[in-house]
């Protein structure tokens, strides 16, 4: 989808578009975003005393919530801002120096502190932590120059008309790149300042397209019309009494809201939702309703919305430990440190539901497990059953014969050391000089995190070796694809399908854009153009 002006022109006329173009900021921001814990422009900003202008480490004596919109942009309306060049100095110097504001508090002068990542890492996350209220405010003070990034925790949705309406993004930033997490903000609005100028419109203009225009004009599904899981995922709240359990206490049926997840999770999948203090139990079930996804402005980086919440008899970590099933689970013997995001079995999830029965719960409320089928594919018995049954079917639905590929691509790694990548595309056996425009390598299942990691560290061995710009893995739970960033292969970036997935004629040809024989074809000429040149 392009943007239309004729069609962007009729909407200005309209009484929507009108009203639209005519709102507040902060009657931009959509119900998802105004139902979280905080109100949307709040923020809990340290206060501190000073001596000669610089922070008193010693000094800080607590934090308090405030009005972060306006008081930013008390500070940026002090400050001159010329072009867009000035404006990202600007957004620079308050993110990495500290930004202060004189108070009075308890009858004497106090400063409100906000930013300093220089001096501590840590205080990156006041900016993508609270990049709503922060860009709000600079927007209010230079509007011509800044625009209201008002997506927190819908990352994918602002990436979707991104991409539906030829809006380029920069690369996402890793999850342990602070600094560039906090200045990501300054690539958005670079891509939709330039939006703005070259299609001539005003910046509330730009406003009402981002939040009016452009989601009305995406295609719409009905958000509970789910699909059936395909996996079982166990999340965590309530780690030191954040208030996770006095927010779930009060949901009810048509709550939705967010939490740190998998990437796998599909749409549809069952949640258990664990929350560890101050009661440790299992407190309700709920629902994904989209897949799993990136987000470089949510403290935890990866992002699941959740909803349809099911309140269920708690069930403590005790009978967790002493269930003969549940109880061997590696999550439950680790007392689930770390463990959010882990998926659960159907045997587990079976067991869950049996706990509730004897408490006399009603099972016929909760979602029905995954079936068989759907959750695994249970005919396979080993490695090379994927690679048959699976993987090269795949790869004939990306346009590739047995020709383009290389199974068992021999590659010195070291010395005498020779591998195996399972499969590769693009393959060059120049003993000493192998190279590859991508590579596959197949494992039977890759059931927890732990099992990723394993396999991706090694793929990504071999595609380093063989100067891979794409390296896939598979197993009988879903296919993964990575793409070489700018910072080389990174586990916290890959897109995950499912076979069943795989075989929707809309999904393959998302993964044949990165992945299918044109896609590869055309990575072999880019590597042949640079040999030739000189």
């Amino acid at each position: 989808m392009q943007f239309n002006k004729f069609v962007w022109n009729l909407y200005c006329k309209s009484e929507e578009g009108c009203s639209a173009i005519q709102r507040d900021v902060s009657e931009h921001s959509s119900s998802d975003t105004a139902n979280r814990f905080y109100t949307v422009f709040s923020h809990q900003m340290y206060y501190c005393e000073t001596a000669n202008g610089e922070i008193v480490e010693s000094g800080i004596s607590g934090f308090e919530e405030v009005n972060l919109r306006e008081l930013i942009k008390e500070f940026a309306a002090e400050q001159t801002v010329t072009d867009i060049d000035a404006a990202e100095k600007l957004f620079t110097g308050m993110v990495d120096d500290y930004v202060v504001w004189q108070d009075k508090k308890q009858g004497k002068s106090i400063d409100r502190v906000f930013g300093g990542g220089n001096n501590n890492p840590a205080c990156y996350a006041d900016a993508y932590g609270s990049i709503d209220g922060l860009s709000a405010g600079l927007h209010d003070a230079h509007p011509e120059l800044f625009v209201p990034y008002l997506f927190a925790r819908r990352f994918d949705e602002f990436e979707k008309i991104c991409h539906s309406f030829d809006i380029p993004l920069p690369q996402l930033p890793g999850k342990l790149q602070k600094r560039e997490r906090a200045l990501y903000y300054l690539g958005i609005n670079r891509a939709l300042y330039e939006f703005r100028k070259r299609h001539e419109l005003s910046h509330q203009e730009l406003n009402a397209f981002l939040y009016d225009f452009a989601p009305k004009n995406l295609e719409s599904r009905n958000e509970y019309d789910l699909p059936s899981p395909s996996r079982v995922w166990f999340v965590i709240g309530g780690v030191g009494g954040n208030g996770d359990f006095e927010y779930l206490d009060s949901t009810d049926g048509k709550s939705v809201s967010y939490w740190q997840g998998n990437l796998e999770t599909r749409r549809g999948d069952i949640i258990l939702m664990w929350c560890a203090s101050p009661r440790s139990y299992l407190h309700s079930v709920w629902r994904a309703l989209d897949d799993g996804f990136n987000d470089p402005f949510f403290y935890f980086y990866s992002l699941i919305r959740v909803g349809l919440p099911t309140k269920i008899s708690p069930i403590p970590f005790s009978e967790f430990s002493k269930h003969p099933i549940l109880g061997s689970k590696p999550a439950v013997r680790a007392h689930f440190q770390g463990s959010s995001g882990t998926p659960f079995s159907i045997e587990d999830y079976a067991a869950i539901r049996e706990l509730l029965q004897n408490k006399g719960f009603d099972i016929s409320e909760l979602p029905l497990p995954p079936t068989e089928g759907s959750f695994l594919n249970t005919e396979l018995q080993n490695e090379r059953d994927v690679e048959l049954t699976l993987v090269e079917p795949l790869l004939k639905s990306l346009g590739f014969t047995e020709k383009d590929w290389i199974r068992q691509f021999p590659l010195r790694m070291g010395r005498g050391e020779r591998n195996f990548p399972d499969y590769v595309l693009g393959g060059v056996l120049c003993p000493g000089d192998e190279s590859a425009e991508a590579l596959i390598e197949c494992k039977f299942d890759i059931e927890t995190k732990k099992d990723l990691k394993e396999a991706f560290v090694q793929a990504k061995s071999y595609a380093l070796r063989l100067q891979a710009l794409i390296l896939a893995l598979a197993a009988r739970r879903g296919f993964w694809v990575f793409r070489r960033r700018d910072d080389g292969f990174s586990i916290d970036h890959f897109m995950f399908k499912t076979w069943n997935e795989l075989t929707h004629p809309d999904v393959l040809h998302e993964v044949s854009v990165v992945l299918g024989k044109r896609a590869i074809e055309a990575l072999i000429s880019k590597r042949n153009r640079s040999k030739r040149e000189p």
